[in-house]
């Protein structure tokens, strides 16, 4: 951000350029965490947090750039808050069988806002006069969730893992002009981990990713409509490694 050259992002198509001007970004932060141990190894948990910054670091487009530029710059203001709720269980309240399964989960909800450069602003409304003054953060999802059923057998050395996370559509790229913003869509994803102790010194273990193989997207909206800019299947995949201790 700070160094003085500019480089080439081949998936946006922008030249990216730092400032050496850039400013110091203060962040003021405030956390609120309850947290409840019902029995060992299961929690109940909620946070609260707020965090405001004060000259925020933001990309904004360059107008006078011969090419589409985007520059590192400061940004008036910014804050975020968010809310998160955490739960680890046993599941032997179902029954005493599944006394070696957990399940452990988290849900986070996120607001964010981050003003809009003055020179981008004064551009993009040009051809939009409703414009609001802030977007969230690039890369910022409203909300996140992650959820998983863990197996563990320490007397047989088995250790399996079956998660899943989603993230909320998020600001992926900042459009120029009258072009509306690029957001990544919503997307889900199942993994699923396997380790097995076969001696004292080997261990065996598989791991496949991204088993739902869901469809990535990314989309401009305007008036109302989604206008896709990119989509495929990033592919699931399978790995199977031994690994030898000493």
């Amino acid at each position: 951000e700070l160094a003085p050259f500019t480089s080439f992002d081949f998936i946006g198509g922008f030249r990216i350029t730092g400032n050496p001007e850039l400013e110091r970004t203060l962040v003021t932060n405030y956390d609120l965490r309850w947290e409840l141990f019902p029995t060992p190894g299961e929690l109940v948990a909620v946070s609260a947090y707020y965090k405001s910054f004060d000259n925020p670091i933001g990309k904004a487009f360059v107008p006078e750039a011969a090419n589409p530029e985007i520059k590192y710059v400061n940004v008036s203001d910014a804050m975020v808050y968010g809310l998160e709720l955490e739960l680890r269980k046993k599941l032997t309240f179902l029954s005493p069988a599944l006394e070696k399964l957990r399940f452990q989960g988290n849900f986070s909800y996120i607001h964010s806002v981050m003003a809009i450069p003055e020179t981008e602003l004064d551009i993009v409304r040009q051809f939009n006069p409703e414009k609001g003054e802030t977007r969230p953060f690039p890369g910022q999802s409203p909300w996140l969730v992650n959820a998983g059923i863990n197996y563990f057998d320490m007397d047989k050395g088995v250790d399996a893992m079956l998660s899943f996370n989603m993230y909320g559509p998020r600001l992926a790229e900042i459009s120029e002009g009258k072009n509306p913003d690029v957001y990544e869509q919503a997307f889900p994803q199942l993994d699923f981990s396997f380790s097995k102790g076969l001696n004292e010194h080997l261990n065996l273990r598989f791991a496949a990713t991204n088993l739902l193989n869901a469809t990535f997207r990314k989309v401009m909206t305007y008036k109302g409509n989604d206008y896709l800019i990119q989509e495929f299947r990033p592919g699931t995949t399978f790995s199977l490694s031994i690994n030898y201790k000493l």
